[in-house]
Parts: C-alpha cells; structure tokens; sequence
C-alpha cells in the first residue's frame, strides 16, 4: 500500500508541478490574476508579473491560460533569449501564421494581418513570456514596437511579461524608459503569511481528496518558518514531512516529521547559503525539481545508530553489521530484481543498515536494508558505498 492509498487520497496533494487545478487564490495571487483579466479586458497592452522563485508564477500564469484559451490566440515563450527576429518567429511559429514572408517588414506585416483578423473575430491575441528577466534589451525593445500595433479603437496585442524582481530592475533602464511607461499594470507575487500558509495546505489536501490527513499546529508553524511562505517550499516541506507520517503510520503530521523532512533537504550538497525572504530569514531550501512519481515517492529519516547482524543470502555466513551510504538519489525495492516493485527513493547521503545481501541471476548485487520502522527493502549494490568499519557507529 502507498501513501495515496494510506491516506484516501486520489492525487499528490504537494506535486511540484503547477497544475492549474492546485492554483490556491491568496490574496496576492488572486490579485495578480485579476489584474491579468482586467489588462487583457482593456486592451491596456502590457501587463507584468514579478515574484521570487517558487512564488507560483507558473501556476498563475496556467490558469489564466485555461481560462483564456477559448477567447484568444496565446503565444507561450518559455525561451526568451532571444533577438528580436528570432523572437518574432517564434510568436509567429506558436500562433501557427503561416509564415512566406522573406523580410522582417513583411513578417511584420503577415502578424498585422494576423492581429486584425483575430480582432474581426472577436478574439484577442496574447503574447505571453515567461522568465522575461532573461530577454535581451533590444527584444523588450521590439515588444513595445509590436505594441503600437492598432486601431483606431484599440491594441491589437496584449503582452504579458512574467519574470523575477531583476525584470523590474532591468525596465528601469534608460533604454527601456519609454517601455516601462508603458507598463500600467504591475503586479509583484509575495510569500503566504502564516494563516495562508496553514489554508493552503488544507486545501491541496481537500483538492487531492483528503479524508482524516491533518497537520497540526506545530507543523504549520514549522513549515512556515522553514519556507518563508514560499509555496514551492511549502510543497517540499510537506510531502516529506508527509512520508515521514506515513513511515510513522499516523494520520496526523507533526513538528517531528517536519524536522525530519527538514534534515532529508538538509543533507543535500546542491542546497544553497541561508538568504533573507520578504517576510523572515530563512534557510531558503530550494532545490532541483524531479518529476514525482504518484505512488512511488518516499523519502524517510534513517537512523544513525544500529545493532543488528546481517547474513550473506548466498553463504548463510553472518557478519558485523555494515552501514551503507547512498552515492545518489536511488530508487528501493521490494525484491532483488530491476523489475521488482519500486517502493520509493533514499536520498543522496543518506546511511542505512545493511542487513542481508544478494547476487541475482544476471550477476548485480544488491543489498537489503532496514528503513525506519523496521521495514526492509533492496536497493542495488552499485548505488552505495559501504562505511568502513571503523566510522560505523554500533550501540550495544
């Protein structure tokens, strides 16, 4: 039984993917997608949206696109470093405008061509950039160019520029002042205070289906501190202070399984120096997004402290205990066999004790361990590195 099972849960409440269905309407967020519907309404041509990394610009801009796709032709540059031409065609490429055109002008020209149609129609057309911070000064400068694209009534385009607070540094540029004048609605996401970061943790669970799965007091305040309020934060904290409860088999996460999680992100090399959020300071824990696999993601605390004696499954002949350390995020298994079960991840640096060992058909060694809680499960020999004895630590 996985977690999602454990817990009556159809969906992983804290997946880091921005899924538009997860979009939690805090006070900020709710702002910065009204201010995108109002912007486009009013044909106000330029809108931006700024916010720290794993602010959840992402998710924003997601469901404003759902909400919009029906009413309009959107172009999503998700690779802004681009020169102007070469940005030009991507919009065009992405708005499939069958492109004939040799010269920039006449490129210009099939997009004006374009914009009047879908104007005609009654459809609007949006450009959208993500990570705008990296678009280069003449590209920010083509855009307010493609912007005086009208009628006499109204814009033909509206653009959406979405970028971290560098952006809103980069448009004070002298070249850039007549863009930035432009720009009549500006929007900057902040971190969830403490009471948005405790309902917005109820409410992916609700939205994943939650039934008697809670965390209390001790650990919202926990994650709150930790994260800053940061939801792609929030989401990591969670998941793996949820694993933890579930090693734990409790329904209810605590300020222990934070503190576990906590140690998990802790341990990794790639994670960087404590830094200062809007609100507190704050070991900022962001790290390398993984695809998270629905019901094969675990991570678990592991004890430093063993005893036990492990047997060879080949030879029956016992030893002193060995302490493996895991050489890189790895996948555990039910059984000895790549084909097994997957039954989660142990992280890079982790220690676990290794109570048996096993050589399969196909010659790969493998090694069985004991997690928290005394389950046992195989992880592949190649993916550890066994302690030497005299750093082991054994408690009698």
């Amino acid at each position: 039984m996985d977690y999602l099972e454990y817990y009556g849960l159809k969906d992983d409440p804290f997946r880091l993917t921005p899924d538009p269905e997860y979009f939690y309407p805090s006070e900020d967020h709710n702002l910065g997608l009204k201010s995108l519907e109002y912007s486009v309404k009013q044909s106000e041509g330029f809108c931006l949206i700024t916010g720290e990394p794993g602010t959840g610009k992402t998710t924003l801009l997601n469901v404003f696109i759902k909400e919009w796709n029906d009413r309009a032709a959107i172009a999503l540059i998700l690779t802004p470093r681009l020169m102007p031409e070469e940005f030009l065609l991507s919009v065009l490429e992405d708005l499939e405008v069958k492109i004939e055109a040799k010269t920039k002008n006449e490129l210009i020209k099939a997009f004006r061509d374009f914009l009047i149609k879908q104007s005609e129609s009654g459809r609007r057309v949006i450009i959208i950039v993500d990570e705008a911070q990296n678009l280069p000064v003449e590209t920010l400068e083509e855009l307010r160019l493609l912007s005086n694209l009208e009628t006499s009534r109204e814009k033909l385009l509206q653009i959406v520029l979405v970028g971290q607070p560098e952006l809103e540094k980069k448009l004070t540029r002298p070249e850039l002042r007549q863009l930035n004048q432009r720009i009549t609605t500006k929007v900057r996401l902040g971190q969830l205070g403490f009471e948005e970061t405790r309902d917005y943790l109820n409410y992916r669970l609700i939205k994943a289906g939650k039934t008697f799965l809670r965390f209390d007091d001790s650990a919202v305040k926990h994650i709150y501190r930790l994260s800053g309020g940061i939801p792609r934060l929030i989401n990591i904290l969670a998941l793996r202070s949820l694993m933890a409860a579930y090693i734990d088999e409790t329904n209810i996460v605590t300020k222990r399984h934070v503190e576990n999680a906590e140690k998990s992100i802790g341990s990794n090399e790639d994670l960087p120096s404590p830094v200062r959020t809007k609100r507190v300071f704050v070991p900022v824990l962001i790290v390398l997004l993984v695809a998270i696999s629905v019901s094969a993601l675990l991570y678990f605390k592991i004890p430093d402290f063993f005893s036990h004696k492990i047997v060879n499954a080949d030879t029956n002949i016992k030893q002193n205990l060995s302490i493996a350390v895991v050489k890189k995020d790895a996948n555990i298994r039910m059984a000895p066999d790549l084909n097994a079960q997957r039954v989660g991840i142990l992280l890079k640096g982790q220690r676990v004790p290794v109570v048996g060992e096993f050589i399969d058909n196909s010659g790969n060694r493998w090694f069985k361990i004991r997690l928290f809680g005394d389950r046992e499960v195989w992880i592949a020999a190649e993916l550890v590195s066994l302690l030497p004895e005299k750093e082991e630590r054994v408690v009698p």
